[in-house]
Formats: structure tokens, sequence, C-alpha cells
């Protein structure tokens, strides 16, 4: 609460919700829209936010027997429609990801084409499949092909 009395701005609001101390601000800018570099400055003149040195890069995950995990998914979208697939990429969100999903939300609400929808569903089916395992993963395609 008392920091949306000092930020009035959504925008950055909205970024102090996404801010995780591991997504660099590069990444961040390129995933929000309305947010630039300037809003992570105020945010940090603010005492909101402060700069972290970059940690060394994680080691390669150990191959796995079990596919889907960390690996990109394909999905066929063909003879599915625009609403029918955002509705279906919209309640997976909410039902798997909850808060976690927030900024794949934000690139949902942007999707203007059956062909935008296909690359956040994988990324949404992708980062199920990271975050619960690759039967999750199985089981939320299965439900996308369905609608």
């Amino acid at each position: 609460m008392q920091a949306r009395a000092l930020v009035k701005d959504r925008a950055q609001r909205n970024l102090l919700l996404v801010i995780d101390g591991k997504t660099s601000a590069e990444t961040l800018l390129a995933r929000l829209a309305g947010i630039t570099a300037a809003d992570f400055g105020t945010l940090e003149s603010l005492g909101l936010i402060t700069a972290v040195a970059e940690a060394a890069p994680a080691p390669a995950p150990a191959p796995s027997a079990d596919k889907g995990l960390g690996e990109a998914v394909d999905i066929d979208v063909s003879g599915h429609s625009y609403a029918a697939l955002r509705g279906a990429i919209g309640q997976l969100i909410s039902k798997e990801l909850g808060m976690r999903g927030f900024a794949l939300s934000m690139v949902l609400d942007e999707s203007m084409t059956v062909e935008d929808l296909k690359d956040v569903a994988a990324r949404v089916l992708k980062q199920i499949g990271d975050r619960k395992g690759p039967a999750a993963a199985a089981s939320a395609k299965k439900f996308l092909m369905r609608h």
C-alpha cells in the first residue's frame, strides 16, 4: 500500500509486481508494455528497488529422460478460433500459474492474431512444465487442443 501511495503511475506499479531480482531490466523492458528505462530509475530513486550484481550463469540442466520439461513446445493451432484459443490460454494462466503468470497475461492481452496466441500458448505450456512438471504441461496442452 505504501508503494502505491509513492508510485502513481500504473505501469510502474505493474513493474513492481514483476521485478524478482532474477529477470534483467532489459528482459522486463522487452516483455512489458508501457515501461521505459526511466521507470527503473524512478523506482530506484524512491528506494523501492535496488540494482543487484549479475550472478554467474546458471549451470545447464542435466539431460532428462522426461521430455517436455524445459523444452520448447510446439502447438498446432490450425482450426482454432482466436476467441476460443485466447480464452483457453487465459484460463490456463489463471488456473496453473496464478500471479506467476502475470507477465504472460500482459503478453496475452497484446496478442492480436492466432499466430501471436500460438507463441503465448507455447510460453505458457513451457512455464507450466518448468514449474509443475511434464505431466501438468501435457494435460494443459490437451486442454488447449480441445478449445
